[in-house]
């Protein structure tokens, strides 16, 4: 059974205490994002990570499969004053309703653990990546924490990576920043 977190439960998704354990100072510290680049923010919830790049990027696509999140992530959008760099998309598992190659840079935080079609979506990932995109994938480790899914749902990072290596993309970087998370950065894999 896989874990779907209950959209009404949005506000626990910005709870100040996050900022402890899931800081976005260092998550922008880590990815740079730029003025050029357009980023996708996969499973985007409130905005959590969105309303913050697109104060330092070109473009964001908000996405996620519930009405309520984009709803809600919307209305932070405007109330920062964002509405021309962010657009909203609604996806659902099997398809991301957005052009080919149109992502510099692709963000799936807290996510993986909740897609029942993992191939399917990474399928998607990919389409919408450019050839030189940048994948960041942020999910729980199988270890107690303050929030998250229950731990038997969480994906153990050496088999996210399996999976994702197995769905075409390459691992590129480790980086060890936050307590309860892996942070991968990947790219596409380019058949030659």
């Amino acid at each position: 059974m896989t874990f779907k977190f209950p959209p009404e439960n949005w506000q626990a998704l910005l709870n100040p205490e996050r900022q402890r354990w899931q800081s976005i100072e260092v998550f922008l510290e880590k990815v740079k994002p730029s003025q050029e680049e357009v980023w996708v923010d996969l499973g985007c919830g409130p905005g959590y990570f969105t309303i913050p790049l697109a104060l330092k990027c070109k473009k964001v696509y908000a996405v996620d499969s519930e009405d309520k999140m984009l709803e809600i992530c919307k209305q932070r959008v405007k109330e920062s004053g964002l509405e021309e760099k962010v657009e909203f998309v609604k996806c659902s598992e099997k398809e991301v309703p957005l052009p080919d190659s149109i992502a510099d840079r692709v963000l799936m935080a807290n996510l993986l653990h909740e897609l029942l079609y993992p191939s399917e979506f990474l399928y998607e990932v990919k389409r919408i990546s450019k050839t030189n995109a940048q994948i960041i994938l942020i999910d729980w480790h199988p270890i107690t924490s303050p929030a998250g899914p229950p731990i038997e749902e969480r994906i153990p990072e050496d088999k996210a990576v399996e999976l994702l290596k197995k769905n075409g993309f390459l691992l590129t970087e480790r980086l060890n920043v936050f307590p309860y998370h892996y942070f991968l950065v990947l790219s596409k894999e380019v058949k030659s």
